[in-house]
């Protein structure tokens, strides 16, 4: 009953609407004005989303799969095959961009001289699991078999099995939590910092744009160098086990692993991410009692932290899992850190068949939601 009340929808404005498909398949939900956890509105909007398999008739064969940090529906198809992790040929699974991402409503898509109404200065993780509600009530879809996330997904699958409590029958958090814990947060200001200290940034409009493509580069090395530090474990450089993995260097990996993977990152799309995750706290939405928080989640819930993750530590979610009615935790003992939940490189192979079995095996069990 706690939490409605910060995220009730505007009564002047529809906010369920028809779904269009889009020219490659995925489709937008469109959203014309809804209300926001710290008060701003989200003004003509939409959230992008790509369907794999087939939804039965009786639409019970749900699987979601929400986006974890700068990635969208593209990124994740590897968790999606025959056999896979999410078996489109067992579950109709719904990969869901989250707001922010590039693909739903993002601030690309709004800048200050547009006339687009603006995109909000933070969307929240409860935010993100209201408009997921929004999208199921649209598509008739009155339970989820399993809402899967990794990382900022996670997070948000958590956010939703708790504001949503009757729809959500199983939750799996692949390296994700319920909270931004301090440690994360000093790596999200550093991000934060990186931006707001770069030629281009200005405060009073919440808004980077660069002079030149010379200071976005420098921009985005930095931004990457800061990601390189906390995204692998401390063993993980210590052993040289980048070199095991086909790079020749520690620099060679920096650049190679990390700062390619950002060169064309749109960065207030970045910041807007930044700004969700590091807003996330699941005791928000029920009057700071984390108990409260956690008692409202009725599903079984799968939380699998990797053992060296510096954003979410393993310790932490554990006790979490343990504060749960149904709460199942399988650590991953990994050198990879954050990465291991994430294991699409050819060297994870062990992660990805831990996940994978974990999360077969954890659908087999019985939800009474």
């Amino acid at each position: 009953e706690k939490f409605p009340k910060v995220l009730e929808n505007s009564e002047k404005f529809p906010t369920i609407l028809t779904c269009e498909p889009t020219e490659e398949g995925t489709y937008d939900f469109p959203l014309v004005a809804t209300k926001l956890e710290f008060g701003e509105y989200l003004e003509n909007a939409w959230v992008r989303y790509a369907i794999h398999g087939e939804m039965n008739k009786e639409k019970s064969n749900i699987i979601l799969l929400l986006t974890s940090f700068d990635a969208t529906h593209r990124d994740v198809t590897y968790h999606i095959w025959p056999g896979g992790t999410l078996d489109p040929t067992k579950f109709c699974v719904i990969v869901i961009n989250h707001l922010g991402n590039g693909e739903s409503y993002s601030p690309s898509h709004s800048p200050p001289w547009s006339s687009h109404p603006r995109y909000p200065r933070c969307v929240s993780p409860f935010d993100q699991a209201r408009v997921i509600s929004l999208l199921l009530d649209s598509l008739g879809i009155e339970k989820v078999q399993l809402a899967y996330g990794y990382s900022m997904g996670a997070i948000h699958s958590l956010h939703l099995a708790a504001s949503d409590p009757e729809r959500i029958r199983r939750v799996a958090g692949i390296c994700g939590g319920v909270r931004a814990c301090p440690t994360n947060k000093v790596f999200l200001e550093s991000l934060r910092h990186c931006i707001f200290a770069s030629e281009g940034w200005d405060d009073k409009s919440y808004w980077f744009s660069p002079s030149s493509h010379k200071s976005l580069s420098a921009m985005r090395k930095a931004f990457a160098r800061i990601y390189a530090g906390w995204g692998v474990s401390s063993e993980f450089y210590e052993t040289a086990e980048y070199e095991k993995i086909g790079y020749e260097s520690l620099e060679d990996f920096s650049i190679q692993s990390y700062e390619a993977g950002f060169q064309t990152g749109d960065m207030n799309n970045l910041l807007a991410q930044i700004d969700t995750w590091r807003s996330a706290d699941l005791s928000r939405g029920f009057e700071g009692s984390l108990a409260d928080a956690l008692g409202s989640m009725r599903c079984p819930v799968l939380l699998m932290p990797c053992t060296t993750d510096k954003y979410f530590l393993a310790e932490e979610i554990k006790d979490v899992c343990q504060s749960l009615s149904h709460g199942i935790y399988r650590p991953i003992n990994s050198s990879w850190g954050h990465r291991a939940g994430d294991p699409w490189r050819e060297t994870q192979e062990h992660q990805a068949n831990l996940i994978r079995e974990s999360v077969n095996d954890f659908l087999q069990v019985d939800s009474k939601v």
